[in-house]
C-alpha cells in the first residue's frame, strides 16, 4: 500500500469516535481497534484488510482487559459529563428566557460576515490601552540546557497556559519570553498561530537574552522563592521576571544566581504572611503568572494566592488553623 493511502487510512481511523467503535465491534475487533489507536502506523493495514480474522488471535491478558475497561469507563464518564453540561446550559438559558437556537444561528451569521472577529478586535484594542499602563511580565527561558526533554516539554506547555490565561483575562498584561530557542521554540512552533497570531494578544518573544530584551535593569524584578525580599505590591513601571525552568525542585538557587549575576533585584510572593503550605513553596510558571494577574484584579495577596494555588498544596490560612478545601 502506498504511503499516501496509508496516511489516508490512518486519518480515517482517527476520525471514527472511539467509544462507538468499542461498543459495536466484536471482542477481537476491539483489540484490533485499541492496537490501531496505540500504534496506527503499524496496525492500520491489518485492521482494514483482516477485519474478521480472529481465529488465531490470543485472548486479552488481564492487564489488557483492565486497560480496556478503564478506557471504556473514562469514555462513559466523559460522555455523561458532556451531556450534563449541555443540560445545565439549556436549563440556564430557559430560566433566563433565552433561545439557544437563535443564539447559535446569530453566532454562525456573525462568523460568516466576520462581525464576531471585529467585535473581539475592538475589545482587545480597548484592553491594550490598559495594558500599556500596567506592569509587564517576562519568562526567562535561558535554562533549557539544564533540563531534560520531559521538563522542556512541560515548560512549553506552561508558556502556552500563560498565554491562554492572559488572553482570557480582563486584567491582561504584556507577556514576553526571552531566550526562546532550541526545543522550547520548536515545541511552541507546532502550536497554531504561534508566534504571529500570539503577538496580536499582548505577547512577544525573542532569542535575545533577558538583559538584551529588557535593557533597563533597574526596572527588572526577578521572582524567586529564594529571595529575601517580599513583595508588598506591584509597581506598574516594573517588569516581573519568571524563571523559565521546570526542574521538579532539582536545581536549587538557579534563578536567584542568574539574577545576582545580572545585577537584577529579586523578590518573592508573601506566601508565609498569608498562608501555611504543608507542601513545597516552589510554584509552576503559570501559577506565578496567574497570581500576578489575580493580584492586579483584587489588590489582595491572600485572595490571589487562594484563587490560584491547587488544593494539593494542603493550604491553611494564617487566620484560621482549619484547612481550606478548594477545587483544584
Amino acid at each position: 500500500m502506498s504511503e499516501v493511502n496509508s496516511e489516508k487510512i490512518t486519518h480515517e481511523q482517527h476520525s471514527v469516535p472511539k467509544e462507538s467503535c468499542l461498543n459495536e465491534a466484536s471482542s477481537k475487533d476491539e483489540e484490533n481497534i485499541k492496537d490501531a489507536i496505540r500504534s496506527p502506523s503499524s496496525s492500520s493495514n491489518h485492521l482494514l484488510t483482516n477485519p474478521t480474522q480472529d481465529q488465531t488471535e490470543k485472548p486479552l491478558s488481564k492487564k489488557q482487559m483492565k486497560k480496556r475497561k478503564r478506557y471504556e469507563k473514562l469514555m462513559g464518564i466523559k460522555k455523561r459529563k458532556k451531556e450534563q453540561d449541555k443540560a445545565v446550559k439549556a436549563a440556564k438559558a430557559k430560566a433566563e428566557g433565552r433561545d439557544l437556537e437563535k443564539e447559535r444561528q446569530k453566532q454562525h451569521e456573525q462568523f460568516l460576515c466576520g462581525e464576531g472577529r471585529m467585535k473581539r478586535e475592538r475589545k482587545w484594542l480597548e484592553r491594550l490601552k490598559k495594558i500599556e499602563t500596567s506592569f509587564k511580565v517576562c519568562i526567562d527561558c535561558s535554562f533549557e540546557d539544564l533540563m531534560t526533554p520531559k521538563e522542556i516539554g512541560s515548560l512549553s506547555n506552561q508558556i502556552r497556559y500563560c498565554y491562554a490565561i492572559n488572553k482570557k483575562s480582563y486584567h491582561s498584561v504584556c507577556l514576553s519570553v526571552s531566550s526562546l530557542k532550541g526545543q522550547t521554540h520548536e515545541n511552541l512552533s507546532r502550536v497554531e498561530g504561534f508566534p504571529d497570531g500570539w503577538k496580536t494578544r499582548a505577547f512577544e518573544c525573542s532569542e535575545l537574552g533577558l538583559e538584551e530584551m529588557h535593557t533597563e535593569k533597574e526596572n527588572l524584578v526577578y521572582l524567586t522563592s529564594d529571595s529575601e525580599n517580599t513583595l508588598e505590591s506591584l509597581d506598574n513601571s516594573k517588569v516581573y521576571v519568571i524563571g523559565g525552568i521546570v526542574d521538579r525542585n532539582r536545581l536549587k538557587c538557579t534563578t536567584i544566581d542568574k539574577a545576582k549575576s545580572l545585577g537584577i533585584q529579586t523578590a518573592k510572593f508573601p506566601i508565609d504572611e498569608h498562608l501555611k503550605l504543608c507542601a513545597t513553596k516552589v510554584l509552576t510558571i503559570n501559577h506565578v503568572f496567574e497570581i500576578l494577574l489575580k493580584f492586579k484584579e483584587h489588590n489582595d495577596w491572600k485572595k490571589a494566592l487562594l484563587d490560584v494555588l491547587p488544593a494539593r498544596k494542603d493550604i491553611k490560612s494564617t487566620d484560621d488553623a482549619d484547612s481550606i478545601h478548594r477545587k483544584s
